[in-house]
């Protein structure tokens, strides 16, 4: 039987999805961690080696305080406890709430001290990733990115490395998406993008396209030092609908600096 457009499944289709972003930078880190759910606690003290702990507790932090801020709850430490990532067989972060699956599809990515959470309104595949605008090799450009994204590159002058990192980021994202990682060749998803230099911490349109001819819309944004992406699978009349909306008037990844403090002190 077929449905009547507009009602049911057909309506819930032609909705853009919507998503929302928060990113925290280590330094905001808090020291207590009565913010952490019992799991939480044991894995992070199992992690031995500074940076994995470090990078595990920005990263559940940062995506607590997103999700917290989407349904509209305080961020004091009772209530983020409620609030846990845990990961799926294929590594991507799935939520839940009082210990159960939350119907709200979520991201998480982290580089260089920085760590950058992506919320849905609803279950879907997502995928964010942050980087550092940092050199990139010929051979780097080479081995990871398709021939069209090389031209790409290879035309952007003086924004050469930005454009390299761009696509890698993009990459990353809609492997998330994929949910495979690293563990497909990054050359099977190809990144097109309108602009290489719009203005600074404004939300552009990109688009990857995958091997079996998948279309993912999606979004990046410069700021300062770091590059954000972020995609979804498509879907409805507008298939990339809006970018992500901040959860705060300015984000601190915008004014942040790249940071390793773990490197003075790499075992806990």
């Amino acid at each position: 039987m077929s449905m009547t457009p507009g009602t049911g499944r057909d309506r819930e289709a032609s909705q853009a999805l919507a998503t929302w972003w928060l990113a925290r930078g280590e330094d905001q880190l808090p020291a207590a961690g009565d913010w952490l759910s019992a799991a939480e606690r044991g894995r992070a003290d199992a992690l031995r080696y500074a940076k994995r702990r470090t990078d595990f507790l920005l990263g559940r932090w940062t995506l607590k305080l997103a999700v917290a801020r989407v349904l509209g709850w305080p961020d004091d430490p009772a209530v983020l406890a409620r609030i846990e990532g845990r990961n799926a067989p294929s590594g991507a972060p799935r939520l839940y709430i009082d210990g159960r699956q939350a119907g709200r599809g979520v991201s998480l990515t982290d580089r260089a001290g920085c760590a950058v959470c992506l919320v849905a309104d609803r279950a879907a595949a997502l995928g964010c990733d942050v980087e550092i605008v940092e050199p990139r090799s010929d051979a780097f450009v080479r081995d990871y990115l398709t021939e069209a994204e090389q031209r790409l590159v290879d035309s952007a002058g003086p924004a050469r490395d930005m454009a390299a990192n761009l696509i890698w980021s993009a990459k990353e994202s809609a492997l998330k998406v994929l949910e495979t990682g690293l563990r497909r060749d990054t050359r099977s998803v190809e990144v097109a993008v309108a602009e290489l230099s719009p203005p600074e911490r404004t939300w552009s349109e990109l688009r990857v396209r995958t091997a079996e001819g998948e279309v993912f819309p999606g979004w990046w944004r410069r700021s300062g030092a770091f590059l954000v992406t972020a995609c979804w699978p498509p879907g409805g009349p507008s298939p990339g609908g809006s970018p992500p909306a901040g959860l705060e008037a300015q984000s601190p990844v915008d004014t942040m600096l790249p940071s390793h403090r773990w490197i003075d002190r790499p075992v806990s």
